[in-house]
């Protein structure tokens, strides 16, 4: 028997016993451990207070009336017949949605602390026109 030959047979098991190993080991490090953590912005969702803003021509109204410090996603429905989004500034936060045709909504996320701020819908002139109002976090 050539060299060649008797090394080919005898490298096929040992070939497959180094891919069997290299599976267990793979199979054997996900078996039982833990998942890996949500991190970013799927879980400040998770923790957040959700709070409906609906938007009509020209007002903002919040589900809620009573904040305290902590994370909140502001989900913005457009309940109205132009498009409309949501800015909010205060201490520290300073962020605005996207705007969204009438009948769509979306969500902006924010950790707000002790203060005042002011929620805005930043089209056109539509502040000026009334769609504003201020929240009091306590």
């Amino acid at each position: 028997m050539s060299h060649a030959l008797h090394a080919r047979r005898t490298s096929r098991p040992v070939m497959g016993l180094v891919a069997a190993a290299v599976t267990l080991a793979a199979y054997g490090s996900a078996v039982g451990a833990a998942p890996p953590a949500q991190a970013g912005p799927a879980a400040t969702r998770a923790e957040a207070t959700p709070v409906t803003v609906t938007a009509t021509e020209f007002r903002l109204a919040l589900s809620t009336a009573h904040y305290k410090p902590g994370a909140y996603t502001f989900r913005l429905r457009n309940a109205g017949h132009a498009p409309h989004g949501l800015s909010i500034k205060g201490p520290k936060v300073s962020a605005t949605s996207a705007v969204i045709m009438p009948g769509g909504s979306t969500t902006l996320s924010v950790k707000l602390r002790k203060g005042t701020y002011h929620l805005w819908c930043p089209v056109d002139q539509h502040r000026q026109h009334g769609m504003a109002t201020t929240i009091r976090v306590r």
